[in-house]
């Protein structure tokens, strides 16, 4: 059985803490806990990302970031003063890849990091690696308060958590090059008065003005609540996103990263906080950007995307894989969570033809798919993954870039609850996973907030399935932009009319009844309007499919659940292009 983290602790950057924590679930993930990461990790270090550069795999399916590690210690296997970690997604020229959650580096970052050997098709300078269990393989540093935190853990001490690893490989570290975790970061006599405004958007070229004294006039770096672990780190502005900086005021566009929370001034090196504001920054939603260089090497930009009539029929064609849609509770559950979507924002999805294509691949084919063994990484419960196509505007100064494919993939190992029953202690709400990341295939990011889709974490036993007003604005905005401003010279995606699906719905709802309910065990459907049933099909309260039925088009049908155990089961009914679901109990 897989350890799942319960507790919910949201670390304030200036607060201090118990000697160990744990925090909430991160992006939809559970805990690998650090003995495990340690056993099979092949290589552990303490290091420093100096650079970092996409690149396609040798297939081109996927892109890939190579990110260059300077290596202050070794905790666990060979002496190496450079390593490189690979790290999915990126951009290459005009074409990007974003994955919903994974690991994602930036230069400046310190901690130490659990290694297994790289096993992606790409060609690397030094001996490379992949973080072992994704997100949950770094352990970053928060030097400015001596913390160190990854989605499920916050140690107060960077070197007492040395200790904790030497305690597990019972060997010594080996030092590599000097680094001081004692280290101070000194603060600056620069202070923050105010900010505006005070609720915000991310990631939306939403400029925010930070007004105070001694910032001085060479511009360093603004930090924001990461949205990505709750607040516990930084998320850093591009330096193309500081607008304007002087020694009492600093414009910069809010990066997408940013979640709920204070704003922070950083020094140059990322090694000291200048200021911190006493105001709270209130994000109500954030949307995805990809980030590029493709204007001028070197110099990354954030660019906001939006979303194309791809498939010439109004939007993007979903295709399921064989198993998937076989899967008859997780296909319902899935198609529950897309309706969500389409039928409040509009966004054109359509399910297609069932494919065998089983792998995530930049090949055209929107993909719904389980996993196979352990191909996501452990700790990792699904991923979303947006790839991208990009066009040179304004003479080569500014680009466009629009959603060209859609991938999505489950773990097909998790104690899954598919509805339409909420999950127990020990079950995943599979439709909440699916909503959130249907969410970033519509274009949004995290937020801090845990009564949303869009909230960073999801536990266990927990079912979030209703999209708040933020989810809706959010998405809204990518949805208005993709129905009303062409890119790339192609066509704009086409609102999905919902009517059908809802009236049809309702309808169906009333046309049908149930009974005798309770029942021994065998029930009767009852058709008393002019629809034509299809299937019928029986869930147990764990979700799990016990029976299905092909429906003759007479005004009664029978299910018989004579054989069933006594309980609470959910009749799903397929028919004229709808489907309701009822409760039925057999006592």
């Amino acid at each position: 059985m897989k350890k799942i983290t319960l507790n919910f602790c949201l670390l304030i950057i200036f607060c201090l803490f118990a000697e160990r924590q744990t925090v909430n679930a991160q992006e939809l993930t559970y805990e690998v806990p650090l003995d495990v990461q340690i056993q099979a990790s092949s290589q552990i270090i303490e290091g420093k990302v100096i650079s970092k550069k996409s690149y396609w795999d040798a297939n081109r399916e996927n892109i890939y970031t190579i990110n260059v590690i300077d290596v202050y210690k070794v905790f666990k296997g060979q002496q190496l003063s450079t390593v490189e970690i690979i790290t999915q997604g990126g951009s290459v020229g005009l074409e990007a890849q974003v994955v919903t959650p994974s690991l994602q580096l930036q230069k400046h970052d310190i901690g130490i990091f659990t290694l297994k050997n790289n096993t992606v098709d790409i060609t690397t300078q030094h001996s490379a690696f992949e973080a072992y269990s994704d997100t949950q393989g770094f352990y970053k540093y928060n030097i400015f308060n001596n913390t160190v935190v990854n989605p499920y853990f916050i140690k107060e001490s960077i070197t007492g958590f040395y200790n904790d690893i030497i305690d597990l490989t019972n060997t010594n570290y080996l030092n590599v090059k000097d680094f001081s975790a004692d280290q101070t970061a000194n603060r600056g006599g620069a202070s923050i008065s105010s900010i505006s405004p005070t609720t915000a958007t991310a990631g939306t070229l939403t400029e925010l003005v930070i007004n105070g004294s001694g910032f001085g006039t060479t511009a360093q770096n603004v930090g924001f609540a990461n949205a990505d672990d709750g607040g516990v780190t930084f998320a850093i502005a591009l330096e193309t996103e500081i607008l304007n900086w002087t020694d009492t005021q600093i414009t910069v566009l809010i990066p997408s990263g940013a979640g709920t929370g204070s704003v922070a001034i950083i020094n140059s090196g990322v090694t000291a906080i200048l200021a911190t504001s006493s105001q709270t920054l209130n994000i109500e939603y954030a949307q995805l950007n990809v980030i590029s260089d493709g204007v001028s090497t070197g110099t990354n930009i954030a660019y906001p995307t939006q979303h194309i009539n791809e498939d010439g029929n109004g939007g993007y064609t979903w295709q399921m894989f064989t198993d998937f849609d076989a899967n008859a509770a997780a296909n319902a559950s899935f198609m529950r969570a897309l309706n969500t979507w389409r039928c409040e924002t509009g966004i054109n999805w359509t399910i297609g033809a069932v494919t065998n294509t089983d792998i995530p691949a930049d090949d055209g084919i929107n993909i719904i798919r389980m996993d196979n063994g352990n191909e996501l990484s452990s700790g990792v419960l699904g991923v979303c993954t947006s790839r991208f196509i990009g066009c040179f505007i304004n003479g080569g100064t500014n680009l466009n870039w629009y959603v060209d494919e859609l991938d999505i993939v489950f773990d097909d190992a998790i104690n899954w609850q598919y509805g339409p029953s909420t999950p127990s202690f020990s079950q995943f709400d599979f439709e909440s996973v699916a909503v959130h990341e249907l969410g970033h295939g519509h274009q949004l990011g995290h937020v801090i907030d845990s009564n949303v889709v869009m909230h960073f974490s999801l536990t266990n036993g927990e079912s979030q399935r209703n999209l708040s007003t933020g989810d809706i604005n959010g998405a809204g905005n990518v949805q208005t932009r993709s129905t009303s401003t062409s890119v790339c010279g192609e066509s704009l995606m086409q609102d999905f009319d919902c009517s059908t699906l809802s009236v049809s719905s309702e309808e169906l709802s009333t046309a049908i009844s149930i009974y005798p309910n309770p029942s021994k065990g065998i029930v009767y459907i009852n058709n008393s309007g002019v629809f034509t049933l299809e299937n019928a099909e029986v869930y147990d309260i764990n979700g799990r499919l016990i029976m299905q039925k092909k429906l003759v088009n007479t005004t009664l049908n029978q299910i018989d659940l004579a054989g069933a155990s006594n309980g609470v089961y959910f009749l799903t009914i397929h028919g004229s292009g709808a489907s309701i679901t009822e409760k039925i109990i057999i006592d």
